[in-house]
């Protein structure tokens, strides 16, 4: 092959799950250009991934800025789709791994011809895979199937990865550099969810930072989304957060704000261990391979897990996080902090 095409237009934990395939198919194939097209929102994860070729980015109209009209965004798009077909690919893949017919579109916007993906028509894909053609439980596995289904021999899967710039950590360190000492032991918590189920209590947090904090060589980075939440009328994470430090005060709580997901990424790159609910930026702490203690809600752990990096889940059996206690957080905590 000579040229392949990879489809991706789902979320930043969806895009992690991919990376895996992203550099097996150039470890399979180290001459291929792997093209890789994905909407704004995974932008960021794709970024500098050194076995990326070529990265297309597209928007969706939803995600478009104040003021930016749809016209304007439907005109980018077709820009990109122009500068695809100018390209013949060997194969594109879909890589969701379940059937998504907007994949499929975009794939015969950029003029694919031949075609793998989620699915059962013979007269859309030229390789249909149906669901009992996925290998393993987990979405990384679901995802990586499409190279076991091109390859010419077995291929092991790699870790999830996310790669930062010198310039990017070095900015991390700086914004840092008068709040925690050299020798500072660095964690962090993020306390964001969309999902109510999903979210641990305020209240809850400040007393496992309260025991974080008996180190005295503790220092621990505090991570919300901008993002809202599910429910329209949700106070919102940065009054969550705000409560959180008036709790805890301490200079060693240190808020980091952030605008968008690199600078996310560049501040959980400066944590050895990390608290957080089940969503985007967990799997970004896996992917820079740091240990962490995980609020599951109802989600599928066994589907949905951190792929790298050292992991705990705490999953109550009514599916909500705010039945997780302290102590029990505290003790996982721990015991992974031990293991290290």
């Amino acid at each position: 092959m000579k040229n392949i095409l990879l489809i991706r237009r789902d979320n930043i934990g969806d895009m992690v799950c991919t990376t895996p395939l992203i550099e097996g198919i150039k470890r399979t194939w180290p001459d291929v250009k792997l093209t890789v097209l994905v909407n704004k929102v995974a932008q960021d994860v794709a970024l500098n991934n050194p076995y990326i070729d070529e990265l297309y980015v597209y928007k969706k109209s939803k995600h478009r800025e104040k003021g930016e009209s749809a016209l304007k965004v439907y005109l980018q798009r077709l820009k990109i789709f122009f500068a695809l077909r100018k390209t013949t690919f060997d194969m594109t893949i879909l890589a969701n791994p379940v059937p998504c017919k907007y994949s499929l579109r975009l794939a015969t916007m950029a003029g694919a011809k031949k075609i793998i993906g989620a699915g059962t028509n013979p007269a859309e894909l030229t390789i249909p895979l149906a669901k009992e053609d996925f290998n393993g439980a987990h979405q990384v596995e679901h995802t990586f199937t499409y190279l076991t289904k091109l390859a010419p021999s077995a291929v092991a899967i790699p870790e999830v990865n996310v790669y930062l710039s010198p310039q990017e950590k070095g900015e991390a360190e700086k914004r840092l550099a008068d709040k925690i000492p050299q020798d500072a032991r660095v964690y962090g918590i993020h306390i964001s969810s969309r999902s109510a189920k999903r979210r641990w209590p305020v209240e809850s947090y400040a007393q496992i930072i309260e025991k974080i904090l008996q180190d005295p060589k503790a220092h621990v980075l505090l991570f919300w989304s901008p993002q809202g939440a599910l429910d329209p009328n949700d106070v919102g994470d940065s009054a969550r957060m705000q409560s959180l430090l008036q709790q805890v005060n301490s200079p060693r709580a240190i808020a980091y704000p952030t605008s968008s997901i690199r600078e996310l990424i560049a501040g959980l790159d400066r944590c050895e261990q990390v608290l957080c609910s089940d969503g985007g930026q967990m799997h970004i702490t896996a992917a820079l391979h740091k240990r962490q203690v995980v609020f599951f809600g109802d989600t599928n752990a066994a589907a949905w897990h951190p792929w790298s990096g050292q992991y705990a889940i705490l999953q109550s059996a009514s599916g909500d996080c705010a039945d997780i206690s302290v102590d029990e957080a505290w003790a996982a905590w721990q015991k992974l902090q031990a293991a290290s």
